[in-house]
């Protein structure tokens, strides 16, 4: 491997960090999907999954950060392109957050059949309960969360107006 090579990976891993970064930054729908994530992984150590169904949570939960992402790229193109109002480029938008909409859902659903439990909620709930430390945590984790996704900044792309 030739040193221009190993150069061009490192800064395409970096573009790609820079990108997902932005993401965060500035999108709330993907705070919230993070956030979803991690809860989804926190109780997932409260059911006895086999290593397929941990394998579908991670592939259900990674797909619907990945549209999330695809959904903000073209966004981002189509505010590029077509600065001012444009039927088509609504159109465009709306389809990607449909696609967003879609995995989201789909995500959900398959939630509901994994994690569906009452004996297992009841599990959780006493171990969120079980004594002061559990409530500050579980009350400190839920500031933490609400920190996160209300902090986002507004993407200001030139010949757009800040929202």
């Amino acid at each position: 491997m030739t040193m221009s090579f190993i150069k061009r990976l490192i800064n395409s891993f970096r573009y790609a960090a820079h990108g997902i970064s932005f993401c965060v930054q500035h999108e709330t729908n993907l705070r919230i999907h993070i956030v979803a994530v991690i809860v989804v992984l926190f109780c997932a150590q409260f059911y006895s999954f086999s290593r397929a169904e941990i394998i579908l949570l991670i592939l259900t939960c990674l797909i619907v950060i990945c549209t999330e992402l695809i959904n903000t790229a073209i966004e981002v193109v189509i505010d590029k392109v077509s600065p001012g109002y444009s039927a088509l480029a609504k159109v465009g938008k709306d389809i990607a957050a449909g696609a967003v909409l879609i995995s989201a859902a789909a995500a959900v659903i398959i939630a509901v059949i994994m994690f569906w439990d009452v004996k297992t909620f009841g599990i959780i709930f006493r171990y969120l309960t079980q004594d002061i430390w559990h409530i500050s945590m579980l009350i400190g984790t839920l500031c933490v969360f609400y920190l996160f996704v209300s902090s986002g900044k507004k993407r200001n792309i030139k010949g757009k107006k800040d929202k």
